[in-house]
């Protein structure tokens, strides 16, 4: 293991009475001297043993400092800062891996992986401590230009980048944020639309036909408000059905609140009859739609919605995810109060629910021409 300092010692020389130390240099990497001149100090005192007395206090503190990582070259203060950009980020994800879903991993990792490598190939084994706001806003440059990120997908970067070195920051590695500065750019709408009820018909008529089980994730979707993710963990135990609902897990909800999601009668008689002899501590849809004890994968649910919507010639903008809006719009204009959909839902916030009354209905003009009062 290397030498990160050398003691601080009292020496006179022809150039006086100084201190010197050896400290680490965090631009070479390497020990450098130092010096702490003491001719003035010495001046000030008529006896030299209560002189060496006030050195030797300096010198106490400067080795307690120094045995602390303390070093006195550039802005640096603590030997954290001096630690690779590469071992914090595995330190980081050590830590996020005993708090966070795998799922959600999956966005740390992916982040940390392409910030290490442009960082790696911009500054060749940089210290988290040297890691300036200059380089920050060239990694989100480079996301820009060369990564081709723009909007909510560039924004998402800085936010994990703020989340990393805010870790950072608290842990000592790093003595301020370089990305708390940068602005976020403007985000385009979700391009998601609402499913109407003639699409919605269709939709059925198809799972009927080709995957009835299928047709259960979907109001689960449209009438639990169970989000997909969410969805793929459910256990049949967690399932309810003579109080009607299905608990969600803590660690499964995306804002990681356990809560009751209601069923409906009729989703309530698909279920039953789907688990009929299958085992408590199988996952309610299993890898082929049925329970089993492997769960089914998000992208199978993107790609048996894909092609249900190329069957059947709906737009892009209908995605699985839009059973979930419909839903929350529908039951807002059905006379549900918005504080019970919010519950529902598992929003943390009203403005969140009703942002949903903003999606572009279809048949806003047909329901407004039937049911708006006369002149």
């Amino acid at each position: 293991m290397s030498l990160s300092y050398l003691p601080a010692v009292l020496k006179n020389n022809k150039h006086g009475w100084q201190i010197e130390y050896h400290a680490l240099d965090p631009v070479t990497g390497k020990l450098k001297r130092h010096v702490t001149k003491l001719n003035a100090l010495r001046k000030r005192y008529p006896r030299l043993t209560d002189f060496k007395a006030h050195c030797n206090t300096i010198i106490c503190n400067t080795n307690a400092k120094l045995a602390g990582g303390w070093t006195p070259f550039g802005e640096l203060q603590n030997s954290r800062m001096l630690t690779p950009l590469k071992m914090v980020a595995e330190d980081y994800l050590k830590e996020k891996e005993v708090e966070l879903r795998p799922d959600t991993m999956r966005s740390y990792r992916s982040f940390c992986k392409g910030f290490l490598e442009w960082s790696e190939a911009t500054v060749t084994n940089c210290q988290i401590g040297l890691f300036n706001r200059v380089l920050a806003v060239k990694f989100m440059d480079h996301c820009f230009h060369k990564r081709n990120l723009h909007g909510r997908s560039w924004n998402n970067q800085l936010k994990a980048a703020r989340a990393f070195f805010s870790w950072a920051v608290e842990k000592c590695y790093a003595k301020e944020n370089p990305f708390s500065t940068i602005k976020p750019k403007r985000e385009e709408p979700k391009k998601r639309i609402l499913i109407p009820q003639d699409a919605r018909s269709k939709i059925i008529e198809w799972c009927e036909a080709e995957n009835p089980n299928l047709l259960v994730v979907l109001e689960l979707v449209f009438t639990s408000l169970i989000r997909p993710k969410e969805i793929r963990m459910i256990r049949i135990e967690d399932v309810c059905l003579d109080k009607h609902y299905i608990f969600i897990k803590g660690e499964n909800a995306k804002t990681h609140f356990e809560r009751f999601a209601s069923l409906s009668p009729e989703l309530e008689d698909r279920i039953s009859k789907m688990i009929k002899g299958a085992s408590p501590g199988w996952y309610l849809i299993g890898d082929e739609y049925t329970p089993g004890p492997r769960q089914i994968t998000h992208a199978r649910f993107r790609k048996d919605w894909d092609k249900i919507r190329m069957d059947l010639q709906l737009p892009r903008e209908m995605q699985l995810y839009s059973f979930r809006d419909t839903g929350i719009n529908e039951m807002l204009k059905s006379g549900i109060d918005p504080l019970t959909v919010m519950q529902h839902a598992d929003h943390h916030d009203l403005s969140i629910t009703t942002r949903y009354a903003n999606h572009i209905d279809p048949h806003l003009s047909e329901v407004i021409s039937r049911k708006a009062p006369s002149f």
